[in-house]
């Protein structure tokens, strides 16, 4: 029996959870488990190169609560706002939400950036690569993953915003899978901690195909948590 790509399973999930959620009672705690995963456990995970060395309660301090509280107000923005064109301004407002009541100003950047060790664009770029990322966002010649992970990552690399760029990335290609039949990437495990950001370095030197299975086997695990909780009796 010819075994399935990575492509293929994700289809085989998608529509096993369709199914899931249809029959089971515990399609509610499928939904709060994937808010949990990523308003508290993956902003940890993503983190934890910045604090190695240090002990956990020393790790703690680098926690900032209110932006994870931010994250879950975005996420729930998402939630609501399901249908909504994703267009520049509605990528801009994720950004301005994760900046509230923190020392972050909201919006575009005002000066250059480096990102991942490379020279971002300048500011005079920004709105037009912003408005190529919609463009490539809704161009339906190419299919919704490649759509997906290619904003996530062209977001991280224009850089538009001061900080949270990653962030940002990450609830937007989210929000675009909702629009579109999935559900959203979460990276909670151990490993996601250095591999994420390899991942974004192999596409940065040409490896594309390394950083699209990167982001399927993220995609892979996430369903096979939510297919794992939909059946638990």
């Amino acid at each position: 029996m010819k075994k399935l790509t990575n492509k293929e399973m994700i289809e085989v999930n998608r529509r096993a959870i369709d199914a899931l959620m249809r029959q089971s009672a515990k399609n509610v705690a499928s939904i709060n488990m994937l808010r949990h995963e990523i308003t508290s456990v993956e902003p940890m995970i993503l983190a934890k190169p910045q604090t190695q060395g240090f002990a956990k309660d020393k790790q703690m301090a680098f926690v900032d609560w209110t932006n994870l509280k931010n994250i879950g107000v975005a996420y729930d923005y998402i939630l609501k706002h399901k249908k909504t064109n994703i267009d520049m301004y509605q990528m801009t407002e994720i950004q301005k939400i994760l900046t509230r009541n923190t020392d972050v100003r909201p919006g575009y950047r005002i000066s250059g950036a480096m990102v991942l060790g490379k020279f971002a664009p300048s500011i005079e770029q920004i709105y037009y690569k912003m408005e190529q990322i919609e463009y490539h966002l809704h161009d339906e010649n190419y299919p919704v993953l490649t759509r997906a992970f290619d904003t996530h990552f062209d977001i991280i690399m224009t850089q538009p915003y001061n900080d949270y760029n990653k962030r940002t990335a990450r609830l937007i290609m989210n929000w675009f899978l909702m629009q579109n039949g999935y559900r959203p990437i979460i990276f909670n495990k151990k490993t996601d901690a250095t591999a994420y950001t390899d991942a974004l370095h192999n596409r940065i030197d040409g490896n594309r195909r390394a950083y699209t299975d990167y982001m399927e086997s993220s995609m892979l695990h996430t369903q096979k948590q939510i297919i794992k909780l939909l059946k638990m009796r």
